[in-house]
C-alpha cells in the first residue's frame, strides 16, 4: 500500500484489485476489501485497538481460490506480515468497532501448501 489518502489511481504504486477474501489477523477473522502486489486493505470486527496502530507488524493470512483457466481451481494459502500504514474506524456494532486497515507487505508473501 502506498498510503495515498485521496484515492488518486495515478499514484498508487501497483493495481489493486477489489475482491473479498478471507484473510486471518492474531487469530481473528477478518475480510479483505481490496489487494495489491504490495498490500492489502482489510475489515475486522474488534474491540482492541491496540493491535492495529500504526507502524506496527501484523502477522496474517490470505485463504482464496486460484482459477487458471483450462486447469481446475485450487485452495491457496498466503502468509506473512503487512505494516500498518492507516486505520480507521467506519462503525461501531454490538460485536466491537468496524475497522478499515491497510496493510503494507514489506517482503513477500509465502505459499502455503494445502
Amino acid at each position: 500500500m502506498t498510503g495515498t489518502e485521496k484515492g488518486d489511481e495515478c499514484s498508487r504504486a501497483s493495481e489493486r484489485i477489489d475482491r473479498e477474501m478471507q484473510i486471518m489477523i492474531y487469530d481473528q477473522e477478518a475480510k479483505t476489501v481490496n489487494i495489491s502486489s504490495k498490500g492489502v486493505y482489510l475489515e475486522v470486527i474488534t474491540k482492541d485497538l491496540e493491535p492495529f496502530a500504526l507502524g506496527l507488524s501484523i502477522p496474517i493470512e490470505i485463504n482464496t481460490v486460484t482459477s487458471i483457466p483450462g486447469l481446475t481451481e485450487r485452495d491457496v494459502r498466503l502468509k506473512g506480515n503487512g505494516l500498518v500504514v492507516r486505520h480507521e474506524v467506519k462503525d461501531i456494532t454490538g460485536h466491537g468497532n468496524r475497522l478499515r486497515v491497510a496493510l503494507e507487505f514489506k517482503n513477500r508473501l509465502q505459499i502455503l501448501k494445502n
